[in-house]
């Protein structure tokens, strides 16, 4: 049994003493004060202030109700977060540079008939663009693991 009940049961049993006082004070009306009805009247008030006593005594050492603290939710299974994709590789596209057309008739200069055949000065050859080569990412990228089915 909690020690708070025992505490209460004491304090009714103190109320009861001085309601039993007070009744048995009642029915004699006098004007006297005699050490009967002093005695008593100091009885009521002694029984009173112990019962009263005896409720606060029982009401603080009641235990504590305690608040429910939320559970937690249950751990979810663990699922291994995806690797973090690598930047985008910027592409650089080099421009290849443009040739200038053939010279036509106009903008060819003419030979002077002085100079034999075998000295003709001949047009720069054209040069073939530059292959550009593509580069290879630094990184491999990261294969993701497959799960293993459940059984």
């Amino acid at each position: 049994m909690r020690s708070d009940y025992g505490l209460y049961v004491v304090a009714v049993i103190c109320f009861i003493i001085v309601g039993a006082f007070l009744a048995g004070a009642g029915g004699a009306v006098s004007s006297e004060y005699t050490l009967e009805k002093t005695m008593g009247q100091m009885v009521t008030v002694i029984f009173l202030a112990l019962g009263i006593l005896f409720v606060a005594a029982g009401y603080a050492v009641r235990p504590k109700v305690s608040v429910p603290t939320p559970r937690a939710p249950p751990p979810s299974p663990v699922r291994p977060s995806p690797p973090p994709l690598p930047p985008p590789v910027e592409e650089k596209v080099e421009e290849a540079p443009v040739a200038p057309p053939p010279p036509t008739e106009e903008q060819v200069p003419s030979i002077p008939p002085t100079l034999p055949p075998e000295e003709v000065p001949t047009p720069p050859a054209l040069e073939e663009p530059a292959k550009v080569e593509e580069e290879k990412p630094a990184e491999k990228p990261v294969r993701k693991r497959r799960r293993k089915k459940a059984a």
